[in-house]
């Protein structure tokens, strides 16, 4: 519950620094694997049971079925526990690797990681309640994740917490002396890195929220609605001097039929770039799509790589043909392959999903991109606290790259942040709004994360890890 409170809605990040004390004593105290993988699952069915509750929120709204949101919900929360049991048991098995009575924390912090790599990895990545995204609003120790990504500000947090409990266990201060001694470095990292240079080239954006619900079947009504929206938007740009406007994703279903091209023509005729989300179908397939329609330009568009199990494509789908019974889709959604940078700006569009997964990010920055746009659609996500989860990964995004991240969500939660992760500005859910960020910064510089990539700053901590731990296992005589 302590780490529950740690993310949004409570969003009482501080907690995350001991929330896992609990854990971490229970895990101390277990003699056997099998005891600490049972710790780890009760752990686990308590935290995700509660922090992913908003996927029976989201599945009944799709599907209409409360039931199915439940049996939803269920299989996700056991996806995620399964995890925490595999932590508890490895936890105990180091113990005993170390042959001491000490849990080595560095040892302990890098499993951890390595449980959260894992979590992310594959077709199956899901990365809700990842430790470093409580630390979205604190912003000196947020800074931290410009040197090895989220993975090293959640090993952070995983050392201070394992820590704690062995000095409580032990009754002594010793035991956090390597935590101490990385969390005054790291925490004067990002005191001077909060104070970081700005670049001259930049741009007027302007992030459009139209608060139209496009969940449901599309008639001429929302047509219409969505059309008002784009009209307001562009009417907005061109009297503000805007250089770009970016839409939400799948906002239409053409942005090449009428009457979005010819709104897309006026405000390219007005030297506005646009940025839309739609489907594009192609060689009978139908790929997630953000398509820039730049002035005098060819148009552009990235395909959405990260495509979500069952809600735009089936797994296995030949040999589960009976899950369409449930509501899923009927046709799926191919992924697109490689990252196409958008604009003369070089911009990378992380889309839904993809921004909760910190190698999409990286990679479109070491391909080039000097600003990302992320485009989602939230609404089925309702009032829960799903939708700011969602959104506070801009946060880690916006270090970690050191890029400027604007966000555009049908019905919110819209937000610009800067390289330093702060949110300048944002929406309120499921209001119209317009947000008009000035000063938005094309940048080039490379972050130690972005150059190592995701695997090579999960090595370099593993290696860090087991080598402090080694250092500090105490030798049997």
């Amino acid at each position: 519950m302590l780490l529950w409170l740690a993310f949004p809605p409570a969003d009482w990040g501080w907690l995350a620094w001991a929330a896992l004390v609990p854990l971490m004593l229970a895990l101390r105290s277990a003699s056997r694997p099998r005891q600490g993988c049972l710790a780890g699952l009760v752990w686990g069915a308590c935290f995700y049971g509660v922090l992913l509750w908003w996927m029976q929120t989201f599945v009944a709204r799709w599907t209409g079925s409360f039931w199915l949101g439940l049996v939803a919900w269920g299989a996700l929360v056991i996806s995620q526990t399964l995890f925490a049991g595999a932590f508890g048991c490895g936890a105990v098995m180091l113990r005993r690797v170390a042959k001491s009575a000490s849990l080595p924390v560095a040892w302990v912090a890098g499993w951890w990681v390595a449980i959260e790599w894992l979590r992310g990895a594959g077709w199956w990545g899901f990365l809700w309640g990842q430790l470093a995204v409580t630390q979205h609003k604190h912003l000196i120790p947020l800074q931290s994740a410009e040197l090895l990504g989220a993975w090293g500000l959640s090993t952070w947090i995983a050392l201070v917490n394992a820590s704690l409990a062995e000095a409580i266990a032990r009754r002594a201060w010793r035991p956090l002396a390597l935590a101490a001694e990385l969390s005054a470095l790291l925490l004067l990292f990002g005191w001077w890195r909060m104070h970081l240079p700005a670049e001259d080239e930049r741009l007027r954006a302007l992030v459009a929220q139209p608060n139209v619900d496009t969940t449901s079947q599309w008639t001429q009504q929302m047509q219409d609605q969505v059309k008002a929206g784009m009209q307001m938007a562009l009417d907005t740009a061109r009297s503000g001097g805007v250089d770009m406007v970016l839409f939400s994703e799948s906002i239409v279903p053409d942005a090449l039929a009428y009457p979005f091209s010819d709104l897309i023509s006026q405000a390219n005729s007005a030297g506005i770039t646009v940025l839309i989300g739609t489907f594009v179908e192609e060689d009978s397939r139908s790929y997630n799509t953000l398509s820039a329609f730049a002035p005098s330009v060819p148009v552009q568009a990235y395909r959405k790589q990260h495509l979500v199990p069952w809600g735009e494509y089936v797994p296995l789908r030949r040999w589960t043909p009976w899950v369409e019974h449930f509501g899923v889709v009927s046709a799926d959604v191919s992924p697109g392959e490689g990252v196409t940078l958008l604009t003369r700006w070089g911009i990378g569009a992380p889309i839904c999903f993809e921004s909760t997964l910190p190698r999409i990010a990286c990679g479109m920055v070491r391909q080039g991109a000097r600003l990302l746009c992320v485009v989602t659609n939230d609404t089925w996500f309702g009032r829960s606290p799903a939708a700011e989860q969602h959104l506070v990964f801009c946060a880690l995004r916006a270090v970690e790259t050191r890029r400027w991240v604007l966000r555009s969500a049908t019905t919110g939660i819209s937000a610009v942040y800067d390289a330093k992760g702060e949110c300048l500005q944002r929406a309120a859910l499921f209001e119209e709004a317009y947000l008009l960020a000035e000063g938005v910064e094309l940048r080039n510089e490379r972050t130690l994360y972005t150059r190592l990539g995701d695997n090579g700053a999960i090595a370099v901590l593993l290696a860090m890890c087991v080598l402090a731990g080694w250092i500090r296992v105490p030798r049997r005589s």
